[in-house]
């Protein structure tokens, strides 16, 4: 792969491949993997650097809800890599009935592919993000745990399933070597593109086409490329607003529209009838084939199907540790050190992270802390062992409650609504003069008070199962409650099979225009619990699959009227 830095580029230079990506996160980086062995020319554009700038970031910047979401330019990344910089490593392929009509749920249409036909891309992603063995049980991928987390004696509760963690596979850092030994892969970084512009069918009627592509590495120095096929992959708010600056896909209002996030809590009050039994519930830990996974509780299918219920992810969380008399010193170094960091940075400022900035009694905590100086030690060994030596990064701390007391932390599916969208601002516009992004965005009172219903069986089936007793949160309060926004971008570009509902067809091609597409988690048309990045690599390697298929008009050379075979030292 050749490596080209667009700022050495002339102003006004013509470009032209075979299959353009825009964008280089995991869905962009995936298409351009999954071309490796088909002999195309392919170009990769990335709007930041080889690595994460600073600088780069002020192109995100945008006009959301302060108090419900993360600043946009905290939350998404740019660089070699994308939105992989800050994954986490959480994985679970979605359910069957989360791609099925719930007409309960105002979901009236399925997803236009079906669960058994993701299945062998599910498979593919699962090698792209290091998750070795395909299994997602207890009774699979930890044989020596007990099967049922609750110990059985409930039908309300699936209680076997787990959550798998990739090392987090960093696509930028993992992938380019690989990238690197393809003469046929080209990478232009500091290639920010400012719009799409495309062609008219002379009929009028049939699609259009992407003609060439305007993209700038400064204000007042751009360039172009051309290409047979273009592939938009800059996650799901940037792709939407590339559409919405290139006047694409709004023939029927859809682009943008239907945005949803997970919301997070961590809520109510679980407490065990022996404090002993959490160990299995609360930690993390190495399945048989040397990955990290955490058990995981959901409502079973049946009971989800039979009361029209989203689908949401639970898990047993530590107690709350804003106030200090819990004397946890790790707790109580964590809340310290949120709050420092509250105020350095601002990311993880929204929702219930609110609150760390006015954490309660600090000299509270730090007796905590001096009292416990000796235990934060040894946690500190064990973390860094895990967290930093171990190739396979920790997901995070875990704490066991002496007393047995912990919360429910939950990740929720959000219902799609067209009232929860994204526009261009009419006011605001980025360095390079393209406007920027305004949010409109809620979870509605319809989709908390599911929540709460769906918290009332969990305590229901905790109490059948003799595992202890769940307080959920009043629905006033669930109601009342600042959600977490866990940064995902989902449903702004959803697939369907009719342009007047979807702004991709299943091919995930943009209705009107015929060498158009779009990766990104932006086309899911709903969101289910689960992290949307398995399920994005899922299908962008689909989607590599259908473009290698496609017959080309004419052999494009990458090269055009620049050269761009040569290594760029600098990078």
């Amino acid at each position: 792969m050749t490596i080209f830095d667009a700022r050495a580029l002339p102003t006004g230079a013509e470009l032209r491949t075979d299959v353009l990506i825009i964008g280089t996160g995991p869905s962009g980086v995936t298409v351009a993997r999954e071309l490796a062995d088909a002999g195309r020319d392919v170009l990769l554009l990335e709007g930041g650097g080889i690595g994460v700038e600073a600088d780069a970031q002020d192109t995100l910047r945008g006009d959301a809800p302060s108090q419900q979401r993360e600043p946009l330019e905290k939350a998404r990344q740019k660089g070699l890599g994308g939105a992989s910089h800050q994954w986490g490593g959480r994985a679970a392929p979605f359910s069957a009935l989360d791609l099925e009509a719930r007409p309960g749920l105002g979901i009236d249409a399925p997803w236009p592919v079906d669960r058994e036909r993701l299945e062998p891309y599910y498979r593919r992603a699962a090698h792209a993000l290091d998750l070795r063995r395909y299994q997602w049980t207890a009774a699979d991928a930890l044989p020596g745990d007990p099967v049922h987390l609750l110990g059985g004696g409930q039908d309300l509760v699936d209680d076997t399933g787990l959550w798998r963690f990739s090392p987090p596979v960093r696509f930028g850092d993992v992938y380019r070597r690989e990238l690197d030994t393809l003469p046929w892969m080209r990478l232009l970084h500091h290639a920010n593109v400012l719009r799409l512009e495309t062609d008219s069918a002379a009929d009028g009627a049939s699609p259009k086409r992407v003609r060439r592509v305007v993209a700038a590495s400064a204000p007042g120095h751009e360039f172009t490329v051309a290409a047979e096929t273009v592939v938009v992959a800059c996650g799901g708010l940037e792709s939407a607003r590339l559409l919405m600056a290139s006047g694409l896909g709004g023939r029927f209002d859809q682009v943008g529209r239907n945005y949803m996030i997970h919301p997070i809590a961590e809520v109510g009050e679980l407490v065990l009838a022996d404090p002993g039994s959490a160990e299995n519930a609360v930690r993390y830990t190495k399945s048989h084939d040397g990955v990290w996974v955490r058990r995981l509780l959901t409502l079973t299918e049946e009971v989800r199907r039979r009361d029209d219920l989203l689908h949401m992810g639970f898990a047993l969380w530590y107690e709350d540790p804003m106030h200090p008399r819990h004397g946890d010193p790790l707790l109580s170094a964590y809340v310290l050190a949120r709050k420092a960091l509250f105020s350095l940075d601002g990311f993880k400022s929204a929702g219930m992270h609110r609150r760390f900035a006015d954490a309660p009694d600090a000299p509270g905590h730090v007796r905590n802390v001096l009292l416990g100086l000796p235990q934060l030690a040894g946690f500190g060994v064990t973390w860094a062992r895990d967290r930093w030596l171990d190739p396979r990064t920790l997901p995070a701390f875990t704490r066991r409650s002496r007393e047995g007391r912990y919360r429910i932390r939950f990740d929720a599916e959000q219902s799609p609504s067209p009232e929860n969208r994204v526009t261009l601002s009419a006011t605001e516009r980025d360095g390079f003069g393209v406007p920027r992004l305004s949010v409109q965005h809620r979870v509605s009172d319809a989709d908390r008070e599911n929540y709460h219903r769906s918290l009332c069986l969990l305590a229901e089936g905790i109490e059948r199962s003799g595992f202890g007793r769940y307080t959920p949160p009043t629905l006033d309060h669930l109601k009342s409650l600042e959600l977490t926004d866990a940064t995902h971008q989902m449903g702004l570009l959803r697939m369907g099979t009719r342009p007047e509902t979807s702004v991709v067809d299943p091919d995930l091609r943009v209705w009107e225009c015929e060498n158009l597409y779009v990766s990104s988690t932006g086309v899911f048309p709903t969101s289910s619990h689960a992290g949307p990045t398995m399920t994005a690599v899922a299908l962008a390697i689909r989607l590599a699959d259908h473009v290698r298929g496609l017959g080309r008009t004419a052999v494009i050379s990458a090269q055009g009227a620049v050269d761009l075979t040569r290594e760029d030292t600098t990078a």
